[in-house]
């Protein structure tokens, strides 16, 4: 059987032509999946500065921070690095740094979140006190952490696991593996 050399270069193209289908439809003919999340309306703010009233306009709190983000599909408001001030009777009262916090405008409730440093702005009764994690209530004035933490006032040091605080009256109620310490003068 003696076959052309055209119908040799034929069949050789179409074995070619069969083989690069082959290729193409095993490593690009797959559908095209979406590899990132839809995108959440919201805004984000840098530089600001969030001042919290009452229904009267009295203010109640305030945060500085680099930047807030508000998704539109929550009320939560995320924050970090915030500086934040409770307010009693229209003068600073309490101030709150740490790395981060969520404020949830409906429940008037604050999250502070990792590494929180909260002290008295009056300095001739100055408390300090230290804690992981802390949950404030802006109507309430209470303060609440199940995550330890550390109160110092002066000579006077205590530290335990669960705190409850009343920061309007400065009454600390700590619970778990409490320990306290006075250090009187020399």
């Amino acid at each position: 059987m003696n076959i052309s050399k055209q119908a040799q270069q034929l069949i050789i193209f179409g074995i070619l032509a069969l083989l690069t289908y082959g290729i193409w439809n095993y490593y690009f003919n797959h559908e095209i999946k979406e590899v990132t999340k839809p995108f959440t309306k919201g805004y984000s703010v840098k530089n600001l500065e969030l001042k919290i009233t009452d229904d009267s306009g009295m203010m109640t709190a305030l945060f500085k921070s680099p930047e807030l983000i508000r998704y539109t599909d929550s009320p939560i408001v995320h924050i970090t690095h915030p500086l934040f001030w409770t307010y009693e009777k229209g003068k600073q009262h309490w101030t709150f740094k740490s790395d981060k916090a969520e404020y949830n405008p409906d429940a008037q409730q604050v999250g502070l979140y990792d590494n929180l440093i909260a002290k008295t702005v009056d300095e001739n009764s100055q408390m300090m006190f230290s804690a992981k994690n802390l949950s404030v209530d802006l109507n309430t004035k209470m303060a609440i952490t199940s995550d330890g933490i550390l109160m110092q006032q002066k000579k006077y040091k205590m530290t335990g696991q669960i705190a409850k605080f009343d920061l309007q009256n400065e009454i600390l109620e700590v619970n778990n593996n409490v320990k306290a310490s006075y250090k009187a003068k020399n």
